[in-house]
């Protein structure tokens, strides 16, 4: 279900992205629990919330307090907020032995006046090879991929551009520009060509309005050296000033500041983005659990690691590194130590160079995420990254998951929201990791069984494997397994997982699953984490525990969200459980 950014109750408006309450534009005091529990109620559009609905998504599904007093303190503040009077309630309707209901709900109209205008949404599709080298392939996408996210950064509050892999995906089934407009609802297109006249290079652009198909700008360039990334300066220039004339000239300054002296670095800081975007967003626990092939995160490293040798002034490379060392760790390629240290000092070096740079902030709110453990801190950094870029969807989908640890659900579904809003298709499985990590089990499977089998992210059936085993459906775990695996090209294994089910059942597989973790253990670095899952799974509390406390010592990466963690729901209630979240910092 979306929920506005902004609805309105009554005579109060209530800002969903800000987290802020007014009233005739004053702003309205809420302290943080009333507020969640608000805008969990105005998320169901006048539906019943039930207690255990408010308890699950305030406190989590686990919750030991006494949550009865806490909950009816929450609706009599917001009750005061909204000026409902108890006795006779118009806003917040008790359901007596069920819960409460939120009438009067309605989404806010804009009327500001004079408002700023509402932000333009812009499409960068990729720039089209007419050279007849198929080497320039990656050199177009390149292009396009910095030049989406150069843009990006120009003006947040007037200029949302969807992101370069729905783009991607528009080129390839080659829909027209009113297609595409209207599906989804891009305000321009930004689309270009690079050609080959003799051994000179010529590259094409132009700007597209939507609703009426006029080209309103473009350019031709014959790129010298360094002249290739100056598409990037103009274009972006050129769209502001379409958009905000007034920061023009402030928006040329800071794209400047992004791009490096060497463009040979720059090439291969989008080389090295590709293979860790390709590789980073499938499940990390799958892919340590499974032992995923860990090259692409090689190939980005050895990119970025090029990118800083040729401009050690870079702050994108720094980037690259921070993301690549962090990620690996949290996959399982390499232990925490070896890891994040080396991501966080990569991060800080980025932010030296540049400290407005998005991208920088998100790779040290990573490290103090996955590694510190550090919520306060990780958080600051989030929304310092969305301050600067409210459009980086990879921030928003990382800070999501924070926000679901944390209990704030309602918060978590808006970044959710959000992420695929400026990314339609490009992170599929972003929303249902939401849902898998939420605990909604049977949500998960309705949506991606309604979704269909087509040609789907490997992510997804990932999480319905995940799903399925919460669910105690066991061959359906298995299919959903042997699919990820498959579309990871992870043939042999995914044909042995099916045999060993066919022989034994389930119970069977998780036992070939810690004999597999064992031998590899012999072999090479393995996460504790991984064994203390196999055993919560296969119903073996001690030797759980004994890998926890091993887990804990290491700092792996993925205990910052043992509270989401499907494969202990069992045990949650356990004071030896809660004693080990304590550890880590819940």
């Amino acid at each position: 279900m979306n929920t506005p950014e902004s609805v309105r109750i009554a005579d109060v408006e209530l800002n969903i992205q800000r987290y802020e309450l007014r009233r005739a534009g004053e702003k309205v005091s809420l302290e943080r629990l009333p507020m969640e529990l608000l805008i969990l109620m105005a998320s169901r559009n006048g539906e019943l919330v039930t207690r255990a609905d408010i308890v699950r998504a305030l406190w989590g599904a686990n919750a030991y307090r006494e949550t009865d007093n806490c909950i009816n303190t929450a609706i009599r503040k917001i009750r005061v907020a909204l000026h409902d009077d108890p006795v006779n309630p118009q806003h917040i309707i008790t359901v007596k032995g069920k819960g409460y209901r939120l009438n009067n709900v309605r989404p806010a109209p804009d009327e500001s006046a004079p408002a700023p205008q509402e932000a333009v949404r812009i499409l960068v599709l990729p720039f089209e090879n007419q050279t007849g080298d198929s080497g320039q392939n990656s050199f177009c996408d390149a292009l396009a991929d910095e030049t989406s996210a150069s843009i990006g950064m120009l003006d947040p509050e007037h200029i949302l551009v969807i992101s370069r892999t729905t783009a991607a995906h528009c080129r390839r089934v080659s829909k027209s520009i009113a297609e595409i407009a209207r599906e989804l609802s891009i305000d321009y297109v930004l689309e270009g060509a690079l050609k080959r006249d003799g051994t000179r290079i010529r590259i094409l652009a132009q700007l597209i309005r939507c609703f009426d198909q006029v080209q309103i700008w473009s350019r031709a360039y014959e790129p010298m050296t360094s002249g290739a990334l100056e598409i990037q300066k103009e274009v972006a220039t050129a769209l502001a000033q379409e958009v905000s004339p007034a920061l023009a000239e402030q928006q040329r300054h800071r794209l400047a500041r992004r791009l490096p002296v060497d463009p040979a670095a720059h090439d291969a800081y989008l080389r090295g983005r590709y293979y860790w975007t390709r590789r980073v967003h499938f499940d990390a626990g799958f892919a340590a659990h499974h032992a995923l092939s860990d090259e692409d995160f090689v190939r980005a490293r050895g990119y970025f690691e090029l990118a800083i040798e040729r401009d050690p002034t870079y702050a994108l490379g720094y980037v690259g590194m921070s993301n690549v060392l962090g990620a690996a760790a949290t996959h399982g390629v390499c232990a925490p130590s070896e890891g994040h240290p080396r991501a966080r000092q990569a991060a800080l070096q980025a932010l030296e160079l540049d400290a407005n740079l998005p991208e920088a902030h998100q790779a040290l709110a990573g490290v103090h995420y996955f590694y510190d453990w550090d919520w306060r801190r990780a958080e600051e950094e989030f929304l310092e990254a969305l301050r600067l870029n409210p459009s980086h969807a990879e921030t928003s989908r990382l800070y999501a998951r924070l926000l679901l640890v944390l209990g704030r659900e309602a918060e978590g579904r808006a970044q959710f929201e959000r992420a695929e809003k400026v990314d339609p298709l490009g992170f599929e499985g972003s929303r249902v990791f939401g849902l898998v990590q939420a605990g909604k089990y049977d949500e998960v499977i309705r949506e991606c069984l309604n979704a269909g089998h087509g040609n789907r992210s490997p992510l997804v059936y990932q999480l319905l494997a995940t799903a399925y085993e919460g669910q105690g459906q066991y061959e359906e775990a298995v299919e959903a397994t042997v699919d990820a695996l498959t579309r990871c090209g992870e043939f042999a294994r995914a044909e042995t997982i099916r045999t060993v089910w066919d022989t034994g059942g389930y119970k069977k597989v998780l036992q070939w699953y810690l004999q597999d973790l064992m031998m590899r253990r012999q072999r090479r670095y393995t996460s504790p984490l991984l064994f203390a899952e196999i055993y919560a799974r296969l119903d073996q509390p001690d030797e759980m525990f004994h890998w926890l406390d091993v887990a804990l010592v290491e700092h792996s990466p993925r205990l910052c969200e043992l509270r989401t963690n499907a494969w202990f729901n069992r045990y949650r209630s356990t004071g030896r459980f809660r004693n080990v979240e304590k550890r880590i910092g819940y």
